[in-house]
């Protein structure tokens, strides 16, 4: 395989990475062995290797990362982006659960500004209390959970919300109607998310069915 041949594999992969696992960025590259990447311009930006991802949110934290170097291409020290603080490695991204709204567990360091961007950029809580507010219940759609009848009025309000259309498939923004979203309890929102595509909810009852 040639160079160019290489090159167009890498920038397919780096966008495949990207929708997977839900990186909101401007500009990604790939390298399997996270040692060097063609150089950035366009931020939020992403690096990614076989295992994970380093977001830079803005350009600023890229010139000014000690922990690559800059030039024509981006060189970085063995063993590569792993070792960067800000790595986030993704051990199995077929079962990664893809971030959508109101999943409370996102595993991540706290205080990182590249989680806290892609959630804001994802979240709107405008549409998620209307969802709420005017659903004829919270009990999950699926199994029909109700956490009010099972914890009392400390969860008389609780639900999770779940975005019909993955929102790692709209190329920038999309308007988010209330029939988009869905009213689900925690177990069935993760069972939903434990495939990339997401399993559709008459999946997920099937599920229960058997």
């Amino acid at each position: 395989m040639d160079r160019i041949e290489k090159s167009i594999l890498n920038r397919k992969k780096a966008l495949e990475l990207q929708k997977a696992w839900g990186v909101v960025a401007q500009q990604v590259r790939y390298r399997e062995t996270g040692d060097w990447y063609s150089s950035l311009s366009r931020f939020p930006a992403a690096l990614f290797d076989a295992n994970g991802y380093v977001l830079f949110a803005t350009q600023e934290d890229y010139r000014n990362s000690p922990h690559i170097s800059i030039g024509k291409q981006i060189s970085v020290r063995k063993p590569g982006i792993s070792a960067i603080p800000d790595y986030v490695r993704v051990a199995d991204s077929q079962a990664l659960f893809s971030l959508d709204v109101d999943i409370h567990t996102v595993e991540a360091t706290e205080g990182r500004r590249r989680l806290v961007l892609h959630l804001q950029r994802e979240r709107n809580q405008t549409v998620i209390r209307s969802k709420k507010k005017l659903a004829a219940s919270l009990d999950c759609e699926v199994c029909g959970f109700s956490f009010s009848r099972t914890y009392g009025s400390a969860a008389s309000d609780y639900c999770e919300v779940h975005h019909l259309k993955p929102l790692s498939d709209v190329e920038d923004t999309a308007q988010t109607r209330i029939e988009d979203l869905a009213i689900l309890c925690a177990n069935c929102h993760r069972v939903v998310h434990l495939a990339i595509p997401p399993f559709t909810l008459n999946q997920v009852k099937s599920m229960l069915a058997k």
